[in-house]
């Protein structure tokens, strides 16, 4: 089977990373890379989710370039999307919290993730791939 590679605009990418609840954030924390799972939500141009105040995404978030990632895979593997994004994340203050509460993000870890983080959209990139059911690239 062969499968068809296509680069996704920035309005489908905005579309795709509105629709999900679940993303990976990679950060750099002790000079090692890690890929932690999140729930978040879009926010105007920002990528929002929670952590412990305390914890180790907290501390890697603070003014910080990391990069974001959402997908979905076909379960037999035959063609799927991701969405790319990187851009710089900050902590977001206490003035600002009540109004994110309001987003409804919760925090499928529990409810100790207090800290919201924000990550502004930056470079951002998008591919699908497909192929129909003869096999041939649609």
């Amino acid at each position: 089977m062969t499968g068809y590679l296509e680069v996704l605009t920035d309005e489908e990418c905005y579309a795709l990373l509105a629709a999900g609840r679940v993303g990976r954030v990679a950060v750099t924390a002790d000079a090692l890379p890690v890929i932690a799972p999140v729930n978040y939500v879009l926010d105007a141009h920002s990528i929002v989710f929670r952590t412990k105040r305390d914890g180790m995404l907290a501390r890697a978030c603070d003014d910080a370039v990391i990069a974001f990632e959402v997908d979905d895979v076909a379960d037999d593997g035959s063609g799927g999307w991701s969405v790319n994004v990187v851009g710089i994340a900050s902590l977001v203050n206490d003035s600002e919290h009540v109004r994110l509460l309001s987003l409804g993000l919760v925090s499928a870890a529990g409810d100790e993730r207090d800290q919201f983080v924000r990550m502004r959209l930056g470079l951002m990139h998008g591919q699908r791939i497909s192929a129909d059911v003869a096999g041939r690239a649609v």
